[in-house]
């Protein structure tokens, strides 16, 4: 075997250890663009605590997981700051209520984080949450008012198309506590699920998401009830929706 000359070793050599640097380059590069796969999860109650919230927990959890997410529930609000949020694909507000405990500076990396590109999430009394922050009121697109007596209500599907809605069909009937909000959320928001509320009666949106700067915000005003969440429609709102929240996938019309 012939003996190669000294400069075309060194050049071999070299070229295989550039070779070897932009392989490691890219999979550092590709480790670090990966999507997160953290959903931070709060139950925190303030206000009314729902019953529902073991079986919500439950629920959101499995579905997260079939997702591939790595659910992380937060004992409380005060765990929200800067250091929690950073690279976590959705907060998740289940069936929380009341003025929670949060700092002025985690309600300003909450809404940073969200203007800036995160996924954030309500259900049910999400939205009787921080009655004193407006900021967060605008972010989720309502404020809870009131609700009549739980009843059996014809929901109906406004955009079928959206990650949410897909396979819901026109419409559905839901025994549920139907909510009322102080302001109609269309003017911010994608409307996905409304109320019949009749021929002529007050637009009462249910289910919705919208944008937040670069971020993505859906809002499911439906969980009263543990049986609501073993309820595959439900179900169907709630890994659509955190599908689009946190993948940051197709917008679905929001």
């Amino acid at each position: 075997m012939r003996t190669l000359a000294p400069a075309v070793a060194i050049a071999l050599v070299l070229s295989a250890c550039a070779a070897g640097a932009t392989q490691v380059g890219s999979s550092s590069s590709a480790s670090a663009t990966a999507p997160a796969r953290r959903v931070l999860v709060l139950t925190q109650t303030r206000g009314y605590h729902h019953a529902s919230i073991p079986t919500a927990l439950s629920a959101l959890t499995n579905v997260a997981r079939r997702a591939g997410f790595d659910v992380v529930p937060l004992a409380s609000a005060s765990q929200l700051d800067a250091a929690e949020l950073r690279g976590v694909a959705a907060v998740v507000f289940l069936l929380t209520s009341g003025e929670l405990p949060i700092s002025p500076a985690g309600k300003h990396a909450l809404v940073a984080y969200v203007r800036g590109g995160g996924g954030l999430l309500g259900f049910h009394s999400a939205s009787d949450t921080f009655h004193h922050w407006p900021a967060f009121i605008r972010m989720l697109g309502a404020e809870f008012d009131h609700h009549a007596l739980p009843s059996t209500g014809r929901l109906i599907v406004e955009d079928g198309k959206a990650p949410a809605t897909a396979g819901l069909g026109h419409s559905l009937q839901m025994f549920e506590e139907l909510y009322v909000f102080k302001h109609d959320p269309r003017a911010s928001s994608h409307i996905l699920v409304r109320l019949d509320t009749g021929r002529g009666g007050p637009d009462e949106p249910l289910v919705w998401c919208r944008r937040e700067g670069r971020g993505r915000v859906f809002y499911d005003a439906l969980g009263h009830f543990p049986q609501t969440w073993s309820d595959r429609r439900q179900l169907r709102l709630v890994s659509g929706g955190l599908a689009w929240a946190a993948e940051r996938g197709p917008g679905g019309g929001c």
